[in-house]
């Protein structure tokens, strides 16, 4: 592999672990929306069934008075009933009003009980809905954060692996770059060699020439010493 395909190679492998990085990022961004989503829905579910059981527990304690007083009034009826009684036995001869008080204070008697009756089956039914859907609301709410559960460690081990992932490519990535660096520190080392040789080699090339120029000087200067011989 060439030094520009090296090049190239890292920059590709630096581009896929930045967008890696902006995957993770953006994953982080949505789990935590997810989870304050969810937060607030848990909070939500908590405040309805707090105030669900407020309002039942005023309720239950609002008929509870209601029944109170009903019995109250039930057991007063029933004590003016039996003062009545004597009173009736004692005098056979009762007159049509005395009857008719008699018969006005158990028909009254008769219809608070059954109105009783009536509101306290109304309470119970509302009493019954009320847990039902409160218990409803609680499963719905334990399903909820079962499923955020799961979420949330499906999510956080994706991002562990994409996080070895990204280190492990960082790691790859910067063992690549040292033997790239080492390669062109290599590479410089010989270039360097290189010119220190070429340096030398044209020092004796220089040497060289100047010694075939003295030479030929020489040559020069003897063969004209061999002509003026041969004259004289």
């Amino acid at each position: 592999m060439t030094p520009a395909e090296r090049e190239e190679a890292l920059a590709r492998r630096e581009e896929n672990a930045a967008i890696l990085s902006a995957k993770l990022e953006r994953d982080r961004v949505a789990l935590e929306s997810e989870i304050s989503t969810a937060a607030a829905a848990s909070k939500a579910a908590s405040a309805i069934n707090r105030a669900l059981q407020s309002d039942a527990a005023k309720k239950v304690k609002g008929l509870e008075e209601e029944c109170a007083q009903w019995e109250a009034k039930v057991a007063r009826l029933k004590s003016e009933a039996g003062k009545l009684a004597p009173a009736a036995e004692a005098s056979p001869a009762e007159s049509p009003s005395e009857k008719a008080a008699v018969a006005a204070a158990k028909a009254q008697l008769a219809s608070d009980r059954a109105a009783f009756d009536t509101e306290k089956s109304a309470f119970d039914r509302e009493a019954a809905d009320a847990r039902a859907r409160l218990k409803g609301e609680a499963q719905s709410l334990a399903e909820l954060r079962a499923k955020l559960g799961t979420i949330r460690s499906e999510l956080e081990a994706g991002v562990k692996t994409r996080e070895a992932e990204v280190k492990r490519r960082e790691a790859a990535i910067e063992a690549e770059r040292a033997k790239l660096q080492a390669g062109v520190d290599s590479l410089v080392r010989a270039e360097a060699q290189q010119s220190e040789e070429r340096a030398k080699l044209e020092a004796h090339v220089a040497s060289l020439a100047a010694k075939e120029v003295m030479f030929e000087e020489r040559s020069r200067q003897l063969q004209e010493r061999l002509k003026n011989f041969a004259k004289a």
